[in-house]
């Protein structure tokens, strides 16, 4: 019988909601089912075990919870010793299941522009992950890191970094076929130690792979971002833009009111300006009925504007381009002292002093 992680099982539903670790549509599907034959496996019964209920007709309906998923993948990697499951799950992964993704992908004018929708893909199919383009003089790094609200206990005892190998691999995997080639593809940055599959690692990416690093990270040189596409097709990438969104906009609401208000803001920063009877007005309800949603949802309004602060700050801080007075002026905050305190309770250390901390890490 194929073993489940404690992990997993000793986690119910319930508490997984109340950690805020939402189901995710499964629209990996057919990626997972042809890495698994790659592999020389059958992924059916995996998900018969986990009582994933697979119907293609209504697919979108369809639901795993992060700690599912995460538990899938375990037990793939360890049905195929020959190859790294990740790295195949990664390197299979399509859009098949969301067209208009692919078609704003294909039609990218550059990599730039790709990396972008990327970043607007993860949040449809793994919301917790973050896809982040930081730029250092000559070179630019594509890091991915993971946004779940675990306790730091469970989070040693998952294999938190399989997701993160697989991401790498798909992203990989479509910059070279946008490319056409491996221009300017310089190493890979990976956290922690060196693996035993480290030599796959090398293998697959075809370039140096440093272990212990500060995270996951493609390095490219900042130059290949901005290369014209062959691909380009400037009006199809509008109308697939208009699709892909309001394709996130659905599942926004699907995820819930929290999740619906942090895409919002997550597009439209200056949203954080709002007060809760104006954004209630932008979604077309009343006050009390957002505030119900939310509080359905064990969160609050203060607690969405919060999250999305500190999200917000972190990334801005990471990617170096803006001050620190302008992040404080666009978070809301009254002034840089009113944003380093809040900062502070969140991270422990001053704005400054993060950002020095993660260039030096770099």
């Amino acid at each position: 019988m194929l073993g489940v992680p404690f992990t997993f099982m000793s986690v119910s539903s319930v508490v997984q909601g109340a950690l805020g670790l939402k189901p995710i549509p499964l629209f990996m599907l057919s990626s997972w089912i042809k890495a698994a034959a790659k592999c020389g496996f059958n992924v059916q019964p995996l998900f018969e075990q986990a009582g994933i209920q697979v119907d293609l007709i209504r697919l979108e309906e369809a639901r795993v919870s992060p700690l599912q998923l995460i538990s899938l993948l375990e037990q793939s990697v360890a049905l195929s010793p020959h190859k790294h499951f990740p790295f195949v799950l990664g390197d299979t992964f399509a859009f098949e299941s969301l067209p208009e993704f692919e078609t704003l992908l294909t039609t990218s004018p550059s990599l730039r522009d790709a990396l972008q929708v990327a970043q607007l893909a993860a949040r449809v199919i793994l919301p917790w992950v973050r896809i982040e383009l930081v730029e250092q003089g000559e070179v630019a790094r594509i890091n991915l890191s993971l946004e779940l609200a675990l306790p730091g206990a469970m989070s040693s005892r998952l294999p938190l970094h399989l997701v993160l190998e697989a991401v790498l691999a798909s992203v990989r995997k479509f910059g070279r076929s946008l490319q056409g080639s491996e221009e300017g593809f310089l190493a890979v940055e990976v956290a922690g130690p060196r693996p035993p599959h480290a030599p796959q690692f090398e293998s697959f990416f075809g370039v140096p792979v440093h272990f212990d690093q500060p995270g996951y990270a493609l390095v490219v040189e900042r130059r290949v971002l901005d290369l014209p596409l062959e691909g380009a097709f400037p009006t199809l990438h509008q109308q697939a833009q208009i699709l892909a969104e309001r394709r996130l906009d659905q599942e926004a609401r699907r995820q819930g009111m929290a999740f619906e208000l942090e895409e919002k803001i997550s597009r439209d920063p200056g949203l954080l300006e709002l007060g809760i009877e104006d954004m209630a007005e932008r979604l077309g309800l009343h006050p009390r009925t957002l505030q119900r949603r939310l509080k359905d949802e064990n969160d609050s309004y203060l607690n969405v504007q919060a999250r999305m602060r500190h999200r917000l700050a972190c990334q801005w801080l990471r990617q170096g381009e803006r001050s620190i007075d302008d992040i404080s002026a666009k978070l809301g905050f009254s002034d840089r002292r009113a944003f380093t305190a809040a900062f502070k309770r969140w991270e422990g250390l001053t704005p400054s002093a993060w950002r020095e901390k993660i260039s030096v890490l770099r």
